[in-house]
């Protein structure tokens, strides 16, 4: 077993979801309660400094007195809190903004040039962060750094490697973090293959191994100096229902690379990609299982009772989709539902794509999810979520069942008597989504949800108008990627997302 010197979480508090104040405390308690000792958060725009008012000003967040007060409580409970601030890719959310525009490495306003005026502002989030974190570390991102080098940087290519230039600019953030008497932790997977470039980080940084699946291990994190901590992942991300039994395959495997490591520690990461649908409960009950896992203890049903477990199991059928065709998610199952349940039933092409035969295995396993529920009473906040969820997939068998009409094209009354059921469910569903989310988390971050919520309503209601009467066969078909604004239904920022969607007044 090994002896782990750092048992962390992240908590993605960017994407949308920011817990209030009272919740995060609680979250805190129970975290520690687990046993972990340390947690990241993911912050990006939702850390609120004077020197800055623009970023993060139109979104949920804290101010940094009010992490300052976080971390007091974390101190109580010997809990080391990390922000983890973005610094290289993953700008976006702040590159978006006029008066940094001219920090951006190319017009897609993903990552930040190497430049004198993008180290200043980083020095002011990391001066600020040193003094309201408690923790002697800093994590500086540095992962998916997509445009890296491809525009302003460019012409220094002409002297040094990509590599090198990464390596360079980790160094500088290196010395930045330790002007402010911090270490750094970052991202492994821009140079992990390149062992030479990873061997140079110094034995005082600390480098995160991340693997969501099941991927090989790059032979780099062999012979390092520099920390390891492992990063399983909770698998909540861009999907309908969290992947209960993937992420814990997932976990296993972590915590055998960890033991072939030796590693410095660990850190299970809960990202919220894709508006963060899923609420603390889960990723609180998720984290525990990991804990587990990671320190070897036997897991089980998830530590629930067997009610809930087996729901889990019957949500777990439906969601991870590998009975259907999911070539609109890059053949990934686990995100087909949620595609799926955004698609238009007339004319979207993920819904063409699926045979018959297929869509009734999909309604024949939400009939389970439904049996599951019978007789079981739901007693806390868990459970209550695990409901929502539940109920969820039960509203989606009606989405289902009005594409299979249309596709058999049924007489137009039943049709428009589908579409006006599912409104009026997907509304009832809604407004429990929304007191849900309203008990544990700020309230702009819903914007996202009830913008494409109506959305979905206005794509039937049009599509009713617009198709109906015409053979479903001959209705041309399109990916819901095809509307730049659903890019942020899977992404974490889109310039033609976001502004159309500002344009409307939604978001």
């Amino acid at each position: 077993m090994t002896d782990f010197k750092m048992k962390a979480c992240m908590i993605d508090i960017s994407r949308f979801r920011v817990p209030t104040m009272e919740r995060m405390k609680l979250m805190l308690k129970n975290i520690s309660e687990t046993g972990y000792d340390t947690v990241f958060f993911n912050i990006e725009h939702t850390f609120k400094i004077p020197e800055h008012p623009m970023i993060g000003f139109e979104a949920d967040g804290f101010e940094m007195m009010e992490f300052k007060e976080m971390s007091d409580f974390a101190d109580g409970i010997n809990l080391s809190l990390v922000p983890l601030i973005q610094s290289f890719g993953h700008m976006f959310h702040i590159l978006k903004w006029d008066e940094y525009d001219n920090l951006a490495e190319s017009d897609d306003k993903w990552s930040v040039s190497v430049s004198d005026q993008t180290y200043e502002l980083i020095d002011d989030l990391y001066m600020r962060a040193s003094q309201v974190f408690n923790s002697e570390y800093i994590h500086i991102g540095g992962d998916e750094v997509y445009d890296m080098a491809t525009g302003k940087s460019a012409p220094l290519l002409q002297y040094i490697t990509k590599d090198e230039l990464f390596l360079n600019h980790i160094l500088k953030l290196k010395e930045i973090a330790a002007r402010h008497d911090r270490k750094i932790v970052l991202w492994g997977d821009m140079i992990d293959k390149n062992p030479e470039v990873m061997k140079k980080l110094g034995s005082d940084t600390v480098v995160c191994y991340w693997n969501y699946d099941f991927k090989e291990m790059p032979e780099s994190y062999k012979n390092i100096d520099a920390k390891i901590l492992v990063c399983p992942g909770t698998n909540t991300w861009k999907s309908f229902f969290p992947r209960y039994d993937y992420a814990v395959r997932n976990f296993k495997l972590m915590k055998e690379r960890a033991d072939e490591l030796k590693a410095f520690g660990f850190m299970i990461t809960d990202w919220g990609d894709a508006g963060h649908i899923h609420p603390f409960s889960i990723t609180e009950n998720l984290f525990n299982t990991a804990f587990k896992v990671l320190n070897d203890d036997l897991v089980e049903k998830n530590y629930v009772r067997d009610e809930i477990n087996n729901i889990i199991k019957r949500l777990d059928e439906v969601h991870y989709a590998d009975y259907l065709n999911s070539v609109c998610v890059r053949n990934k199952p686990e995100y087909v539902t949620k595609l799926l349940f955004h698609d238009n039933p007339f004319s979207g092409k993920c819904f063409a794509d699926q045979s018959v035969l297929m869509l009734n295995g999909l309604l024949d396993r939400i009939g389970e999810v439904r049996r599951s529920l019978k007789g079981v009473e739901f007693n806390n906040e868990f459970e209550l979520d695990i409901k929502l969820f539940a109920d969820q997939t039960i509203l989606f068998k009606k989405k289902i069942e009005l594409h299979l009409a249309i596709r058999k094209n049924s007489a137009a009354v039943k049709v428009s008597r589908l579409i006006e059921e599912y409104i009026v469910e997907q509304r009832r569903w809604f407004a429990d989504y929304m007191k849900s989310w309203l008990a544990s988390s700020q309230p702009m971050g819903l914007y996202f949800h009830i913008h494409f919520m109506k959305k979905i309503e206005r794509d039937l209601l049009h599509s009713q108008y617009k198709h109906y009467g015409t053979e479903y066969e001959k209705i041309p078909k399109k990916n819901l990627y095809d509307d730049p604004e659903y890019l942020n239904l899977f992404s974490v920022g889109n310039a033609d997302a976001l502004k159309k969607l500002w344009e409307n007044a939604l978001l």
